[in-house]
């Protein structure tokens, strides 16, 4: 999304307030690329939309070389400040086109919220052309909407203020709808291109428009993605990480922080007025994960 790579973004407040990924994704994602692929390699890992590596962070460990691309070089200076220590290959490229990546040459390629962002069939396309035979492809995400589970009234407050035309809503680039009904869109491409092993994955069951029949999910019995524990003060620095949020501001200037001012109504809504107290949120996340098409040769 071209707001990353817009000045007024701040990369830093990003890469200190966006959640991390469960440490037991990595192992999540192993185990279904090693499941019944007698032919799966760990050599090479590819995190496209890398952000600012939060994710990629965690692939050395499992994998011989780890790349991780972005379109951002602001959100990539970000990236390679935050992992100096680690053998990671940062490389400036779009999602559409991995070009610097050869023909069948990855075994697993991640993107950990932001595949809503891509031309997806021209994504598919890619990730189909550099992914081994054996390879595997997880794409995943949170929808940064959840389910307060102590204070239910404010889940549609939050969604009001996301997807709302006279808040947010309007401000989003067109993929952000592509996230928030659980990347249905791309389970459809890979079952019509005949991707194999397609499973996807949603925790909880509250993501817009599920279930589908058409478009079959597991709703699991917990997080697999993240598990983000936050204070009402957390939740307020994550809201200000929101890149429509520079946009909205763009064309309101004039207007208090709108981050700000949510995280205000929520609080009067629950009866709270305890900055740094506990939250229990079931945040809306999905695990899509699947391998590329076999050849009939």
């Amino acid at each position: 999304m071209a707001t990353y790579s817009n000045p007024q973004y701040s990369a830093a407040n990003y890469q200190t307030n966006r959640p991390r990924y469960k440490e037991t994704l990595v192992d999540t994602i192993l185990a279904y690329h090693k499941r019944d692929n007698p032919g799966a390699k760990t050599d090479v890992a590819v995190d496209v939309a890398t952000g600012t590596g939060i994710f990629a962070r965690q692939l050395p460990a499992h994998f011989a070389k780890v790349m991780a691309t972005d379109i951002s070089g602001t959100m990539l200076e970000s990236a390679r400040a935050g992992s100096a220590s680690q053998a990671i290959e940062y490389v400036e490229a779009s999602a559409e086109d991995l070009s610097f990546l050869g023909d069948s040459s990855v075994d697993v390629m991640t993107v950990a919220t932001g595949a809503h962002w891509f031309d997806t069939e021209r994504f598919a396309a890619e990730a189909r052309r550099v992914l081994r035979p054996t390879g595997t492809l997880a794409i995943f995400g949170y929808t940064g909407f959840g389910h307060f589970v102590d204070y239910p009234q404010c889940d549609k407050i939050i969604k009001d203020y996301g997807l709302g035309d006279d808040r947010l809503g309007r401000f989003w680039d067109r993929g952000r709808e592509v996230l928030v009904n659980g990347y249905r869109q791309y389970h459809a491409i890979f079952t019509r291109d005949a991707w194999t092993h397609v499973t996807r994955s949603i925790y909880p069951n509250t993501i817009e428009g599920e279930p589908v029949a058409a478009v079959p999910a597991v709703v699991g019995d917990g997080p697999v993605v993240m598990d983000f524990k936050v204070t009402w003060r957390v939740l307020q620095d994550f809201l200000l990480t929101w890149s429509t949020l520079t946009l909205y501001h763009k064309e309101h200037p004039e207007r208090e922080n709108a981050a700000v001012a949510v995280v205000r109504e929520m609080m009067a809504a629950a009866g709270s007025a305890d900055m740094d107290e506990q939250l229990n949120i079931q945040w809306e996340e999905i695990l899509l994960m699947c391998r590329p098409p076999q050849s009939s040769n």
